[in-house]
């Protein structure tokens, strides 16, 4: 059974890319909004199931550097989030597919965080314009980060 974050994610998401082609930008849209303010909540639940050390890790806000819609009912965000705990930024990437019959999520690829020489890479706030700037110029090719926390799970349809 899906969580409330996991079916309001999927409802918004939906909603998001209903008129949309394939590989076309997410533009802002209160549909979007809503999508990633329930992914706020539904990442977290995500980690903490297969990281012990995400149990008390709350999302602010999203930030998305590009968003695309990259199949029927499935999207890529890459941006930046931050941390409730101490109001600190951090990467995200998130690949995502709505189920095709249910109100749930058939396939998720998560990554969060950015690995530095001492831990997690934690920027204060006021670098978020920095930070966007950075990861735009990496032109979606997430690959080049070296990311703290992995999740994966379910089937992607093709």
């Amino acid at each position: 059974m899906a969580s409330i974050a996991e079916f309001r994610f999927n409802r918004s998401l939906r909603q998001a890319l209903a008129e949309l082609s394939n590989d076309a930008n997410l533009p802002d849209s209160e549909q979007f909004r809503e999508a990633l303010t329930s992914l706020r909540y539904f990442i977290p639940e995500v980690l903490r199931e297969i990281h012990r050390e995400c149990n008390f890790l709350g999302l602010d806000d999203i930030w998305p550097v590009a968003a695309r819609k990259t199949g029927e009912g499935e999207a890529e965000i890459f941006g930046v989030c931050c941390e409730v705990q101490n109001q600190t930024l951090m990467p995200l990437h998130v690949h995502i597919q709505v189920a095709a019959s249910d109100d749930g999520i058939s396939w998720l690829e998560c990554r969060l965080g950015e690995r530095g020489q001492e831990g997690m890479v934690r920027e204060p706030y006021h670098l978020l314009g920095a930070m966007i700037k950075r990861f735009r110029a990496l032109d979606r090719r997430v690959d080049r980060i070296d990311w703290v926390y992995k999740a994966t799970f379910g089937r992607r349809r093709l």
